[in-house]
């Protein structure tokens, strides 16, 4: 049996460790073949410069030369000699065939990300969609607006290419980001450069044109403005050197008065010669700025790659050695901690789950002795009847026995001094409550007796005082689980109930009620339901200001009666209101650090004892209506008359 149980338990430790050991093994195997993936792909820097980045630059600035040639061509063709326009394009044909080589070549493959073959491949296959172009241009069947517009496209296709360099350099990093800043600011200065040329081979710079100039101008300025701030070292004093030097003076100056002269139907003031030599230089400074530090970046990355291979040749061969061990200890350990945690972690998980709500219920209600929820024994003497010795979990094991022995102890304690603290509580209540009812005898005598009106309206005040405090006590009572103490035996008119409500609040002169006609309460339930009432017409009194009354009506529904109390105050917060409702609705134990709600847990008691539904409504006054469903099994026709006992 011994041995049968060995076997069970060392195949459950097998299916334990398997999947975690497995998944440790994949997570190490796809780390490690994906850092060295892209380690080799960074570490081939030549290749991906040689046969990435400069044929994509040089695919790029052909596309822009074309660009600004065909929208010269679309504005006048005579400004430009067609055999450097056909010149041009042949360039763009061979910068586009080498791109084309390069796309195909195996090397590049193991030297660029899969998403930016795919890209290469995809721009190697435009001649489909370039020579119905270049056609259209030559027939001038389009403006030169929607040329710039598809050939931008293919430029954006191409731009979409340059790798990003994955590193953990932060200063690397930072230059791949200026990197793509320049990158964009130089295609914005090339679009301004082909409108600007074909405006001017037009003779003509139409109000969509001037607004584009406005556009391209500031967004190159912008993205210059912003690279310029990143720059570093010798990079950043080249670029200062080239904004400073006289061709991008020159290049600011015609620019400049073409913003300035704004759109115009005859000759723009600048010569399209001094433009295009002004751009064509400004273009080529700038390019080879980005040239430049996008060749350094890769070569970076490359020698990062080559360290990270070297850390990974070394830290991969320790963590598989690492993840081997791991799996021997965890079979060795596993093989005797599971067994002994097993069972502990099920009388953990009992307990938690199952017996300490129990008996915290039990404990509310005021039950005991408790430890009868609790398992048998005083924790583990070692396994086997002492054959081992006893061990760490075994200690563990004891000591939550003790833990759970003393969450009982502490949970009848707890519920003890409640229970005397609440029978405390309810003896005043009581006694409270017989006084105040022999006072409110008394001042009915003397009221009786009295003929002063002054001295008469002073006991009425005193019989609405005393009356109140008669309330607070029974509040009191109700919060711990009695009934009020009041009873009447035959049923009482609703309107009834309404006004005695109303007569135990202190401003129960702003209260107005409404006749609600005949519809009488069962006797047994009067006492409560007067009581629940009041507690809402004292709330509305107290939230609502002084000169506005508080009215209260009712009615008989399908279910039973309806009772409304409207305040006309400031309204309560959606949120606020939602939490009141819950509130209602579930009758909670009491919060005693909620003191300012002790009504409206009052409220909730009741209205949970005879199954009165209480919700909080908006006011169309813009105050708070009070609603209360009484039952139609409380309900009864009147007699003649009824009266409290």
């Amino acid at each position: 049996m011994l041995r049968g149980r060995a076997r069970s338990v060392r195949s459950r430790i097998v299916l334990l460790l398997v999947p975690p050991v497995t998944a440790l093994l994949v997570l190490w195997g796809v780390a490690a073949t994906t850092t060295l993936r892209d380690s080799v792909r960074q570490s081939r820097a030549q290749t991906f410069t040689q046969k990435v980045l400069e044929p994509t630059d040089q695919v790029i600035a052909a596309l822009q030369d074309e660009r600004r040639m065909s929208l010269s061509a679309l504005g006048d063709d005579a400004t430009i000699g067609r055999a450097g326009f056909e010149a041009q394009r042949e360039a763009t044909d061979r910068a586009r065939a080498r791109f084309q080589t390069s796309a195909a070549d195996e090397e590049v493959a193991g030297a660029t990300r899969d998403a930016t073959l795919q890209r290469m491949r995809r721009l190697a296959e435009m001649r489909g969609g370039l020579e119905p172009l270049r056609a259209e241009v030559d027939d001038r069947n389009l403006g030169r607006a929607e040329a710039m517009a598809r050939y931008t496209e293919y430029i954006e296709m191409a731009a979409e290419i340059y790798d990003e360099v994955h590193s953990l350099d932060p200063q690397l990093v930072r230059q791949n980001r200026v990197l793509r800043t320049l990158d964009g600011a130089r295609e914005n200065l090339s679009r301004e450069d082909a409108l600007v040329t074909g405006a001017l081979a037009a003779g003509r710079l139409s109000e969509d044109e001037h607004l584009q100039l406005v556009q391209f101008a500031g967004a190159h300025r912008f993205l210059y403005s912003d690279a310029a701030r990143n720059l570093q070292g010798d990079y950043r004093v080249r670029y200062e050197q080239i904004v400073s030097g006289p061709e991008f003076r020159r290049f600011e100056e015609l620019q400049n008065r073409l913003m300035e002269d704004g759109p115009s139907r005859g000759r723009p003031g600048v010569d399209i010669g001094a433009w295009h030599t002004a751009t064509e230089a400004v273009d080529a400074q700038l390019a080879q700025l980005s040239s430049d530090i996008r060749a350094e970046n890769t070569r970076r990355a490359g020698d990062e790659a080559n360290a990270v291979l070297l850390r990974l040749a070394l830290t991969g061969g320790l963590g598989l050695l690492a993840v081997i061990a791991s799996i021997l200890i965890a079979i060795r350990a596993g093989r005797r901690l599971i067994v002994e945690s097993r069972a502990m972690a099920a009388a953990v998980d009992d307990f938690a789950q199952h017996r300490l709500p129990l008996i915290n219920e039990r404990a509310r209600r005021g039950e005991w002795p408790l430890e009868e929820e609790l398992p048998g024994g005083d924790g583990r003497e070692g396994r086997d009847g002492g054959r081992f010795r006893v061990t760490e979990v075994d200690r563990i094991d004891r000591a939550f026995a003790q833990t759970q022995r003393a969450v009982v102890r502490a949970a009848e304690n707890e519920a003890r001094a409640n229970q005397r603290l609440n029978e405390i509580f309810v003896t005043l209540a009581r006694r409270n409550q017989s006084l105040l009812q022999r006072l409110l005898r008394m001042l009915e005598t003397m009221q009786r007796g009295t003929e002063d009106p002054d001295e008469l309206e002073r006991l009425f005040e005193l019989d609405a005082l005393a009356t109140r405090m008669r309330r607070h006590a029974e509040g009191l009572v109700i919060l711990a689980g009695r009934p009020s103490g009041r009873t009447w035996a035959d049923p009482v008119r609703m309107v009834d109930v309404a006004r005695a409500a109303a007569s135990e609040v202190e401003d129960y002169a702003r209260v107005e009620v409404v006749s609600m006609g005949r519809t009488a309460l069962l006797g047994p339930a009067v006492a409560d339901t007067i009581h629940l009432v009041a507690e809402l017409i004292e709330n509305a009194t107290v939230f609502s200001p002084p000169n506005t009354t508080v009215r209260v009506s009712g009615q008989a529904v399908a279910h039973g009666f309806v009772m409304e109390v409207e305040a006309r105050g400031l309204g309560m917060a959606p949120e606020m209101m939602a939490q009141l409702n819950r509130l209602l609705a579930t009758a909670p134990e009491l919060d005693l650090d909620d003191s300012a709600r002790l009504g409206l847990f009052v409220v909730a008691k009741l209205s949970a004892r005879h199954g009165i539904k209480v919700t909080l409504r908006p006011s169309p006054y813009g105050g708070v209506t009070a609603i209360a469903l009484i039952p139609q099994k409380l309900l009864a026709e009147p007699p003649d008359g009824s009266g409290p006992h």
